[in-house]
């Protein structure tokens, strides 16, 4: 697939229109379990974590994760890869999912900027919960209130942090925007 997408946001856009066409299911296990180029779950070795994904026709993704030896595992999440999603220019950024879960469940939306070898997270100001039945979740960071995000990165990824322990979630859809 190749991407036409323009602007700073383009490879989240792709990625996701990328996982709406994926038909897969597989096993999560490890400390990182890759979907597509790009999209990945990666999660607290030291949990031992199991677990299943599905991407499927109305379903950008469903994983279920059950810890096999901690409770509480310090991670589990999903990254997004944004590319180098240059701010310079831009006011805010901004996500919006949908989603669902049988049990509510909550989770931390994350941008993750990288350069030379090390990163720096900037958590946006929502926490997204998830419920039976399907829910939006619209979350901005003005970019003139947060002056630790960097403006320029060598790569970003959007990361969905779970909340610790078992994770039964769908979801349904996804958008990255910078304006």
């Amino acid at each position: 697939m190749n991407n036409l997408f323009l602007g700073a946001d383009a490879q989240a856009r792709f990625l996701f229109q990328s996982l709406k066409a994926h038909k897969e299911s597989g096993t999560i296990k490890g400390l990182e379990t890759q979907i597509v180029d790009g999209v990945r779950f990666s999660n607290d070795p030291e949990a031992g974590i199991t677990g299943e994904y599905a991407s499927d026709e109305g379903n950008l993704i469903s994983a279920r994760m059950h810890p096999g030896k901690v409770d509480h595992p310090r991670w589990q999440a999903l990254h997004v890869s944004l590319g180098p999603a240059p701010l310079a220019d831009a006011m805010l950024l901004g996500v919006a999912i949908k989603s669902r879960a049988p049990q509510s469940i909550t989770t931390r939306l994350c941008i993750r900027s990288g350069r030379d070898g090390e990163f720096i997270d900037t958590f946006l100001p929502k926490t997204m919960i998830s419920f039976a039945e399907p829910s939006l979740h619209l979350d901005v960071l003005p970019l003139d209130q947060v002056p630790d995000l960097p403006r320029s990165a060598q790569w970003r990824d959007l990361i969905l942090f779970f909340r610790p322990g078992d994770v039964d979630i769908d979801l349904l859809d996804a958008r990255l925007f910078i304006l």
